[in-house]
């Protein structure tokens, strides 16, 4: 009887530690190093080049318009400050590492902007130069001061201020200029030409606070909460005030607002679930978790934040006050969001989240 006992718990014994050594083989046996190549060299690196494409074209088009100062031109450039912010914005999920360290993401679209001070730089000094640019804070000289200078008024107004004044042309051109150069900075922190920080995150394996998994893992979770905190809710008085404030939203000027929040969102979602034939943060949570139920859930959830953002009929500062409940809902979905990422998520991948960009607020 005893010899059957010790057969018994012999073979339970034996089969649990085969359950568990499966377990483990599976979860091991995800290439981590491939996923972060595979994130690094076909999103993360493109991404940026694409903005350095756009960033380009935009100085190109504030030259034209500057030295042919047009309507025709001045829509021409007005539609590619959209596009170029619009790509900007698919970068921020990347603003992880060495590109954090050096602010140059704060340095690009620093927002809102300050108007008075863009005012006062362009009235009060007798020429707008390379040498006073380099002196002002980005604040009102990147993307968000472009987008005061070229959306504040109606198109005829604005293209009358410029035509009468050289200084205010001046300022708009070499704004281009100084974007473009943070553009051409960001990719060479990342590219193999540069620095060649791909090398040093890609390098930075573990599970340690400062490892590509943790850095990157961070990145996609403030873009969720700087979306939901600072571009939604903040504006529409669902956070700590319920103070409703326009001047809140981001690229209220352009009209732009839904759309960025829509670019950003969609950039998560890439970084999560990767592109066609590429591994993905969402392999590795199906590696350890052994079923896709929460990977569903998550892609249900975007599903359900594009359609609250569709829903919304005006733009996001008028909506705010004219549309709260729709507003509202775009809101909650976000936050569901964050809640998927800051709980389910992060446990499966024993992930320690940082600060964010809206911590102190």
């Amino acid at each position: 009887m005893k010899k059957i006992i010790l057969s018994l718990t012999t073979l339970i014994i034996t089969l649990n530690l085969g359950c568990d050594n499966d377990d483990t083989t599976s979860a091991s046996d995800f290439d981590v190093n491939l996923m972060f190549s595979d994130l690094t060299h076909k999103n993360i690196i493109p991404t940026i080049a694409n903005f350095v494409t756009e960033a380009n074209a935009l100085q190109t088009a504030a030259s034209n318009y500057t030295s042919t100062t047009t309507i025709a031109n001045l829509e021409i450039l007005r539609q590619q400050w959209k596009l170029t912010a619009l790509v900007y914005e698919k970068t921020y999920t990347y603003n992880i590492g060495s590109a954090k360290d050096q602010f140059v993401h704060n340095s690009i679209y620093n927002w809102p902007t300050v108007p008075r001070s863009v005012e006062y730089f362009i009235t009060e000094n007798n020429t707008i130069d390379e040498a006073l640019m380099l002196i002002i804070s980005p604040q009102v000289k990147s993307l968000a001061a472009l987008e005061y200078l070229l959306f504040a008024d109606d198109l005829a107004s604005t293209n009358a201020a410029f035509l009468a004044s050289e200084k205010r042309r001046d300022y708009l051109r070499l704004s281009s200029i100084y974007v473009t150069s943070r553009a051409n900075l960001l990719f060479s922190i990342w590219d193999s030409s540069g620095e060649n920080y791909a090398s040093t995150f890609l390098a930075n394996s573990g599970s340690g606070i400062s490892s590509s998994l943790n850095l990157y893992y961070n990145g996609l979770y403030n873009t969720i909460d700087v979306t939901k905190t600072t571009k939604v809710g903040k504006p529409a008085g669902l956070e700590k005030s319920d103070v409703v404030n326009p001047e809140l939203t981001q690229a209220f000027y352009s009209n732009t607002s839904l759309a960025i929040i829509k670019a950003n969102i969609k950039t998560v979602e890439l970084a999560y679930f990767g592109s066609t034939n590429t591994l993905g943060l969402d392999d590795y949570v199906l590696s350890i978790s052994k079923n896709a139920t929460l990977n569903t859930t998550i892609q249900a959830k975007f599903t359900e934040i594009y359609a609250a953002i569709d829903a919304i009929p005006v733009p996001l500062d008028e909506a705010v006050t004219s549309n709260n409940t729709e507003v509202e809902i775009l809101h909650t979905k976000l936050n569901e969001l964050q809640i998927l990422f800051a709980v389910d998520v992060q446990s499966i991948l024993s992930i320690i989240i940082t600060t964010t960009d809206t911590d102190g607020d």
